[in-house]
């Protein structure tokens, strides 16, 4: 059972994490997040490496000689708000609220509590951060895709396991997540003056013509809407100007698919039923990780949580694509992410330190008698 004092330590810091405003337009503050998690560890004496990739920071809090065995993985970038006073954090009946809160600054402080904790324990029985079994991964740029973050630091990663707290909730374990297709559409028409319309063509008739016919490959409807599916994100036609007819025209799609899918030829349907050009910005694969003994304790020592699936998307698929296996897991923020309203259970944070803690001693004990 977490002891009041350590709940407390984990609530101070992660409310000034939360003051930090974090976002990708204040690459400054990121980077003054990243330097303050970096002076907490060197108080508590805990070695760990900064990592910059094209301006983006992460930090690595690894054993020092022996494989990691699980890596815990978290990130301290935050999105965009329409208002500030979300990084004022405050409590009330029991949550926790503001920017970050659940999305994931929560994480970061569990972790780097949880892993002084654990360290501590191991440095009373005469062994050290070279002797502990888990590592932490924390970026600053999981909000724009990770690319930078996990996405270069994972491919030279050891590790057996990992657990994105980022994600899920703690009665659900998410093992599979979609993949993300990033693509637009740029159409040209003929322009004209708005009172002769016959003598031009609408870029944005053309767009929508295309949209139209894209929905049409995905009509698939499930009760548990694990199928492909594709949002406009933004359009845009003309040039301002309220009586030309529109010369180009675009849209963004968002594309979500799974493991049943092909993207590449997914990709090449749409281009085959439209006249717009189709430029193709991002694929990001399916997370999908199959079955590990690290599961099977992480569901043990979860309190009965099942496994599944999610929607989103995350860090996560980074580590797939290089065949490491793991989940998604972490506290209740009842859907609250990237709104006003976001906020963090007191009580799930607890209870995900608690099963944490269980979980890597169980796995530190293995260590120790191999």
């Amino acid at each position: 059972m977490i002891a009041p004092n350590i709940q407390q330590e984990i609530l101070n810091l992660l409310i000034d994490l939360i003051r930090i405003p974090s976002t990708e337009s204040r690459p400054d503050e990121i980077h003054r997040c990243s330097a303050f998690i970096a002076s907490w560890l060197q108080k508590q004496g805990i070695k760990h490496k900064l990592e910059v990739h094209n301006s983006t920071p992460s930090l690595l809090v690894m054993p020092q000689k022996s494989k990691t065995r699980v890596l815990l993985m978290s990130h301290f970038d935050v999105v965009e708000v329409d208002n500030t006073s979300q990084f004022n954090p405050y409590e009330q009946d029991g949550r926790l609220y503001g920017r970050g809160s659940i999305d994931d600054k929560y994480a970061v402080a569990l972790s780097l509590v949880l892993f002084r904790e654990h360290l501590r324990r191991l440095e009373r029985d005469g062994y050290s951060q070279d002797d502990i079994c888990f590592g932490l991964l924390l970026t600053g740029d999981e909000e724009v895709g990770g690319t930078n973050g996990a996405g270069k630091i994972v491919n030279n990663l050891d590790t057996e396991y990992f657990i994105a707290l980022d994600g899920g909730n703690p009665g659900h374990i998410v093992t599979k997540e979609k993949g993300v297709i990033a693509l637009h559409l740029e159409a040209r028409g003929k322009a004209a003056h708005a009172a002769r319309p016959w003598l031009g063509k609408s870029a944005f008739d053309v767009l929508i013509g295309d949209y139209h016919r894209i929905q049409q490959l995905f009509t698939r409807q499930t009760d548990d809407h694990w199928h492909r599916t594709m949002v406009l994100a933004n359009c845009h036609a003309g040039n301002g100007s309220t009586n030309i007819i529109p010369e180009q025209a675009t849209a963004t799609l968002n594309i979500r698919y799974t493991e049943n899918d092909d993207p590449e030829k997914l990709v090449e349907e749409i281009k085959a039923c439209t006249t717009s050009e189709v430029i193709l910005d991002a694929l990001d694969p399916v997370f999908d990780s199959g079955p590990s003994p690290y599961l099977d304790l992480l569901v043990k020592h979860s309190g009965g949580a099942g496994v599944g699936f999610e929607h989103g998307a995350s860090d996560a698929k980074f580590f797939s694509i290089n065949g490491i296996p793991g989940a998604i897991w972490g506290a209740q923020g009842n859907m609250s992410q990237h709104t006003e309203n976001e906020h963090i259970e007191i009580k799930s944070l607890n209870m995900v330190y608690d099963c944490l803690e269980q979980f890597l001693m169980e796995i530190q004990l293995q260590q120790e008698i191999c």
